[in-house]
């Protein structure tokens, strides 16, 4: 068990204020991004959404990726199974730079999501397939299929996340 893993694993995951508080204190470094990038597909999944939570709010203030932590994670996508952590990785798409290899990976990643029970699972899986095709032209025709189907979905929310991108 590393120190990290030991932090997120004594947060009560009420309230994600600690969380945020947390990843004020451990900054940028490139060994904290690298060690949530572990964490993300952690088999207990309070971890993995904490790791995943505090990824993305890393990476909503500006911190980024280097090619090889981009690499680790779309490595790790499929051992993420927490619809939370799920969640912060589909939120996470807008600030991913991918190759076409990996681009590949996360479609296919994120194509099951599409149709989740959970509409924000939906909601987002299709909005990160929207960034991916905003950057790459390949992978444009799935996500158009998303979004008309998101804009036929029963869930409000789907819906609002489709028309934000129309």
């Amino acid at each position: 068990m590393t120190p990290l893993e030991d932090t997120l694993r004594e947060l009560d995951g009420t309230s994600t204020d600690p969380l945020s508080e947390l990843g004020k204190t451990l900054g940028d470094q490139p060994a904290v991004l690298s060690g949530l990038i572990r964490l993300a597909d952690h088999d207990a999944e309070p971890i993995s959404d904490r790791a995943t939570w505090l990824l993305l709010d890393l990476l909503r203030h500006d911190v980024r990726l280097t090619r090889t932590q981009t690499g680790d994670l779309v490595d790790r996508l499929a051992g993420i199974t927490s619809w939370q952590a799920q969640l912060h990785i589909c939120q996470s798409g807008a600030y991913l730079d991918v190759t076409a290899a990996e681009a590949t990976i996360i479609a296919d990643w994120l194509t099951p999501m599409l149709r989740s029970k959970r509409p924000f699972l939906r909601a987002w899986s299709m909005d990160a397939l929207q960034h991916l095709a905003a950057h790459r032209s390949d992978m444009i025709e799935r996500a158009e299929a998303a979004l008309q189907a998101a804009e036929q979905d029963p869930a409000a929310s789907v819906r609002a996340r489709a028309r934000h991108w129309r």
